[in-house]
């Protein structure tokens, strides 16, 4: 069981508690979201990844991915700030911009998990947990200081995620900013034909460098990238519509039924109709 505590404004709070699933597929089109496990463990679907998350765990959610919950423990609960992406965009410089969206692509791959042993950790629980405080009491003016403490996790994140600390960190960050438009236009166009030929002539190199630079700074081959892509977006179709999965498959860009059950089943461990009666189960 997942309840909004009363949304206002840029932001608002979410807690979650109870046995078997306790947060049903969900996602925020242009908001991030920080969430903490409060009691028990909780096996963590966000995106085309699944982990373990136990109690005073601390995660990060990026805009538009889809995440869901579900207790392992005979109860569990968390509690997440959820907040509009605009709130940091519009009071950053440039290189600032640059790390936000180094980090936002990199928490889309691997979802950024802080326990209590990570440095960063004691930081990011104490502004977490004073928006929370000033969320519930509400006082005069309550909105400012959460915006502050929002400030100060993102520069606590990004901050830890910016550092360059050898020559391979400089190159991962100089290759993802290079291969932004091809990340923008996959974003955009995911759902047609993406050969590689066509965006790797988008930053004027050869096929096999590109293949290269994209896994070392990104993580996976294009290929599984744009699949992800699909999947994400497929997932956010199978949740929110009862449209037929013959044309969700054609409408993310897979080119048969076959072809995308194989392709969802190989990221998300069960079918697309497994994964939609699922959801709906739990609405």
């Amino acid at each position: 069981m997942c309840a909004k505590v009363s949304e206002t404004g840029p932001f608002y709070v979410l807690r979650c508690e109870g046995d078997g699933r306790i947060l049903s597929p969900l996602w925020h089109d242009r908001a991030m979201a920080i969430w903490q496990v409060v009691e028990g463990d909780i096996r963590l679907s966000v995106g085309t990844e699944f982990l373990q998350a136990h109690e005073g765990d601390i995660f990060f959610v990026p805009s538009s991915v889809v995440y869901s919950a579900r207790a392992e423990s005979a109860h569990a609960a968390m509690r997440g700030l959820v907040f509009e992406a605009s709130i940091l965009e519009q009071n950053m410089a440039s290189l600032d911009s640059e790390l936000l969206y180094m980090f936002e692509v990199q928490s889309r791959i691997r979802v950024p998990m802080f326990r209590r042993d990570h440095p960063v950790y004691t930081a990011l629980f104490r502004y977490f947990s004073d928006a929370l405080e000033e969320y519930a009491d509400k006082d005069v003016c309550y909105k400012l200081p959460i915006r502050a403490d929002i400030y100060l996790l993102m520069t606590v994140l990004l901050r830890h995620y910016g550092i360059a600390r050898d020559e391979q960190d400089r190159m991962i960050y100089h290759n993802v900013l290079r291969l932004r438009p091809v990340l923008e236009h996959i974003k955009k166009y995911y759902s047609q034909k993406l050969p590689i030929s066509e965006l790797c002539s988008m930053i004027h190199v050869s096929s096999d460098h590109f293949t290269r630079m994209f896994k070392e700074s990104i993580g996976r081959t294009p290929v599984d990238y744009i699949n992800g892509v699909r999947v994400v977006s497929a997932q956010r179709l199978l949740c929110g519509t009862d449209t037929p999965l013959a044309d969700i498959a054609e409408s993310v860009g897979f080119c048969n039924a076959n072809y995308f059950h194989k392709i969802f089943k190989q990221y998300m461990e069960e079918s697309p109709l497994s994964y939609r009666k699922g959801a709906k189960a739990t609405e």
